[in-house]
């Protein structure tokens, strides 16, 4: 009976002094903040998307910038870039890249020189410096932060064809006229000169490649 009794009395005391506490405004400011790190603790893990799953090293190589600069790999160090590939006679797909790719320097804007566009021709041979930046103009790019690149026909074919594994053929569809087939995907590259994703240049594959450059742009 004893132990009985004094059993229930420690139970009293416990309850007067939970009771106590709860009634301090400390103690459910303490309460609530706990819950509020463990809420947001959970939604931080939860909201944390995954990086691109590709990684695929690109071989080095170097152009020539629309100023007639040498322009390559090794200027793209440190920064997450998007590829695409144009030739300036292109009278319908390539205009359209274009703009998409203007849509990409608008949309990473505030993501600074950690963020980087670089348009290839296709067509080397009568793809000039100065023709590549006429074709560029009308999109109003940023010089420091969108280049478009040219080059001899065997170091543009190294890169995009051997480098970025885009398709690059030059087809004869009457005699003395030619057709040039390019891949039209964006071509995603990582800090470390990684390729990370193929994209289609509409509004579900930008979104997609401003997802994940936000991701790569915050990795180390």
């Amino acid at each position: 009976m004893k132990d009985r009794a004094a059993l229930l009395h420690f139970g009293e005391r416990l309850q007067a002094r939970v009771a106590a506490l709860v009634g301090r405004p400390l103690f459910w400011g303490a309460f609530f903040g706990v819950v509020t790190v463990v809420l947001m603790g959970r939604t931080m893990m939860r909201d944390i998307p995954a990086p691109p799953q590709l990684d695929l090293p690109l071989p080095a190589f170097q152009l020539v910038d629309e100023t007639g600069a040498p322009f390559g790999s090794a200027d793209l160090r440190g920064k997450v870039w998007v590829a695409s590939f144009v030739f300036t006679s292109c009278p319908s797909v390539c205009p359209k890249l274009a703009e998409r790719m203007a849509e990409l320097q608008q949309r990473g804007r505030n993501l600074g020189e950690a963020f980087h566009l670089v348009t290839i021709t296709v067509d080397p041979d009568n793809d000039t410096p100065e023709k590549m930046a006429a074709f560029g103009r009308p999109y109003h790019p940023n010089p420091r932060r969108w280049k478009f690149l040219t080059g001899p026909l065997g170091d543009v074919e190294k890169a995009v064809v051997d480098g970025f594994k885009i398709t690059m053929e030059k087809e004869e569809v009457e005699h003395g006229l030619f057709s040039i087939v390019h891949g039209e995907h964006f071509v995603v590259v990582d800090r470390h000169g990684h390729i990370r994703g193929y994209y289609e240049a509409n509004d579900e594959g930008l979104d997609k490649l401003m997802r994940d450059v936000g991701i790569l742009v915050n990795l180390p």
